[in-house]
């Protein structure tokens, strides 16, 4: 943990999502079909679970004809992703740094392009899934389904984000940890997010919301780095979990951790 500097990484990461994420988002709300009423700026809005007020002002800044917004999306989608691929080289040096390899630079860049595509994926499903039971309450199943797919997704990111240099079932540890984390942030966001939403934006109006937005995304970002780093322990320090894993792989024995303790692998 001291030797990612999870605290500045996670500020880092934070910033990189809330420029990155939410862009694709909102192109990808554009692009997704809408009746007559649904507006793109009252869709975004609702989907962030933004403030009365916010979602004024987003709405009046994002067009409401479905034919604009339809270009809107198609015209941004490549610049958003293009630009979105901060948040991917971000995560690419999170996760090269945590288990001490090389990441694959500008060799395979289409790789940041995937891992952006998959997290707002995950999140634009989830969020329609959470939509659509919300009459009947987030049962144990929905729960399950949110675990799930995170830890899917927190598994297949770093594997590709790596070029698969680790192998992914040395990653699972860290994906499931990732997943039943997201399971408490879930119910977490749902207490502190809308009250300081809510005062963010009575006392210090949009820009108050994205702070406030800013620092929920730190939060997220600082679990994200407590579970690789604990995801990378279980599954390289000696223990039942590390012999399991590596039966069938060299992949500790070439990458053993030095009795400093250090994540650096000798030479």
């Amino acid at each position: 943990m001291n030797r990612l500097e999870p605290f500045d990484r996670a500020m880092t990461l934070a910033a990189q999502a809330f420029t990155s994420i939410f862009p694709v988002v909102i192109v990808t709300f554009s692009l997704l079909p809408q009746d007559d009423s649904g507006r793109l700026g009252s869709r975004v809005a609702q989907a962030l679970a933004l403030p009365e007020t916010t979602r004024s002002a987003l709405a009046g800044s994002l067009p409401d004809d479905p034919e604009q917004a339809t270009t809107f999306g198609v015209l941004s989608l490549l610049i958003v992703l293009v630009s979105a691929t901060s948040f991917s080289r971000a995560l690419t040096r999170m996760y090269a740094k945590a288990w001490s390899v090389r990441g694959p630079g500008w060799r395979s860049p289409w790789r940041w392009i995937a891992a952006i595509l998959a997290i707002t994926s995950c999140t634009v499903a989830l969020q329609i899934a959470q939509r659509s039971t919300s009459g009947l309450g987030w049962t144990a199943g929905a729960l399950l389904l949110t675990c799930s797919v995170n830890t899917v997704l927190w598994t297949w990111v770093p594997s590709v984000l790596l070029a698969a240099e680790v192998p992914w079932r040395f990653l699972a540890p860290g994906g499931a940890l990732m997943g039943a984390a997201t399971v408490a942030l879930f119910f977490a966001s749902k207490v502190y997010m809308p009250s300081a939403m809510s005062y963010a934006d009575d006392h210090f109006g949009e820009l108050g919301v994205a702070f406030t937005c800013i620092g929920w995304l730190f939060a997220v970002a600082f679990v994200l780095i407590v579970a690789t780093v604990v995801g990378v322990v279980v599954a390289r320090e000696p223990g039942p979990a590390s012999r399991f894993l590596a039966r069938r792989s060299a992949f500790l024995a070439d990458r053993a951790a030095p009795d400093d303790g250090s994540l650096i692998p000798q030479e």
